[in-house]
């Protein structure tokens, strides 16, 4: 929560010559000037000549407008369901996060994470000692603890001024980098803009490839291109600017559901599409299906659970209050309930056995990930430098102690042989007790790994990037890729 600021106080005027009424009289139109400077009014968006100055437009539009704690999102102002001064029940408003939201989304299509965390490979990030080369529309970051773990953010207008904001009993206003810098530490920001009104997809970078080393020296064959396949998305192509965040495969491999930061939902292959997210005030950050492959779960980042399919509800933490976000969900096939992981390793455990969390240690790398194991009902966890944690599950190593050209980002197990792989953000596969089919560790990617799954039918395993870009390998077939929106 950002600090409370204090009132400016009000100057009087001087001079012994002024009669009490002419006195009293200027006192009182300086303070209601000084009032205007502190409360913004509202200000309607005036044409723009970039895409920038849009979305510094649809932040100023909503100049005044209250700030509520957990209020708004990417459709405008919202009551938070905080009562403080300025935001009370039925009051609609911005936190500092939500105006930013809303004003990159309604410019740019790209829906922002509100946890805290960033959608990989998207936008420009100015590193913080580049403020000279931060131009309208760049959303910055403040708190002293990152981009990742902002405590606050507004929308550079140009000027050094910041639309934003910035706390209890004080609405959307403008406020200069000089003020800012006396509450928070300034981390840097992100563009999320091109030069013309008109949304254009992001740029991707093309790395140089470069190898990444896993345990087993086995060399690594490049996928055969396959002709592209439809997937089924009867409620539409994905958003314009959303990312894939996750895979799940069908029981009998002849299929996968791919999920994206919005939650909507493509079913590949013989993959049912049974719904998708309607609305959800967080990212979704994954998937899973159920053990008889008849339906699927998404989980967000706040830990709210959606269930598809034959999926049932056993419960979520939408409604705590975490230490971290939400990373990943794995399902009990023993139980048919599930479990929830956070970013510091904490397990959550729905009608399936609590089996032990890294929550209460201190670790050198976040949590990414989790997989229920096949021989009861155990689990690993992963973090980004591959380190494993295994609870009721056996350990077959890890890539913890590993000179790594990207972080890891998932697992998948390998149901033929009880073991696991590992994959990175250059898709580079780590393998432990599991045959090594293949990566894309030495392919130029035009987006990062983001997920993994394997099947059930045999010894392979898929990846999938955030662009939606499927890679299949052993025993796993390719069947299609979601299909996004273009630019309006």
């Amino acid at each position: 929560m950002p600090p409370r600021v204090g009132s400016i106080s009000a100057l009087r005027p001087q001079g012994s010559q002024l009669s009490v009424l002419v006195r009293t009289v200027l006192a009182l139109l300086l303070m209601i000037a000084l009032t205007a400077v502190a409360i913004a009014i509202h200000v309607e968006p005036a044409g723009a000549a970039t895409q920038g100055d849009a979305i510094v437009a649809a932040a100023a539009a909503e100049a005044g407008v209250p700030y509520c704690d957990d209020g708004g999102g990417i459709n405008g102002p919202s009551n938070g369901g905080v009562v403080e001064a300025g935001c009370g029940a039925g009051v609609a408003g911005f936190d500092c996060m939500s105006l930013a939201q809303y004003a990159v989304y309604q410019v740019t299509g790209i829906v922002l994470p509100s946890d805290g965390s960033q959608l990989s490979g998207v936008g420009t990030v100015i590193a913080p000692s580049d403020t000279a080369d931060l131009l309208p529309g760049d959303v910055t970051y403040w708190g002293g603890s990152g981009i990742d773990h902002f405590a606050h953010s507004g929308i550079y207008a140009g000027n050094d001024e910041v639309w934003d904001a910035v706390g209890i009993g004080i609405p959307v206003q403008e406020h200069t980098l000089t003020y800012l810098e006396g509450i928070y530490t300034y981390d840097g920001a992100i563009r999320y803009s091109t030069s013309s009104t008109t949304p254009t997809p992001t740029p991707t970078p093309t790395p140089t490839p470069t190898p990444t080393p896993t345990p087993t020296p086995i060399p690594t064959p490049i996928p055969t291109p396959t002709a592209p396949a439809a997937c089924s998305q009867p409620d539409g192509a994905f958003v314009y600017g959303s990312t894939v965040v996750g895979i799940a495969d069908t029981l009998d491999d002849g299929g996968y559901w791919i999920v994206n930061n919005a939650g909507q939902i493509a079913a590949c292959g013989d993959a049912v599409f049974d719904g998708q997210v309607a609305a959800s005030n967080h990212p979704i950050v994954g998937i899973a299906a159920t053990p008889d492959g008849g339906g699927y779960y998404v989980v967000a980042s706040d830990g709210g659970v959606f269930t598809f399919g034959d999926a049932q509800f056993h419960g979520s933490t939408g409604n705590l209050k975490l230490n971290k976000p939400i990373v990943g969900m794995a399902v009990d096939a023993a139980s048919g309930g599930y479990w929830l992981v956070a970013s510091d390793g904490g397990v959550f455990a729905f009608d399936a056995p609590f089996l032990g969390s890294t929550g209460a240690m201190t670790l050198n790398k976040p949590v990414v990930g989790m997989a229920a194991a096949n021989n009861g009902s155990g689990y690993w966890l992963i973090a980004s430098d591959g380190g494993i944690f295994s609870f009721d599950a056996p350990f077959w190593g890890s890539a913890g102690s590993t000179v790594l050209n990207k972080s890891f980002v998932g697992m998948a197990v390998d149901a033929a042989s009880g073991g696991y792989w590992l994959v990175a953000s250059d898709g580079g596969v780590s393998s432990f007790n599991a045959l090594l089919d293949g990566s894309t560790g030495t392919i130029n990617l035009n987006g990062p790994i983001v997920g993994t799954a394997s099947n059930t039918t045999g010894s392979g395993y898929r990846l999938v990037a955030a662009d939606g870009g499927v890679f299949d390998f052993g025993t796993s077939g390719f069947y299609g890729t979601p299909v996004f929106a273009s630019p309006a």
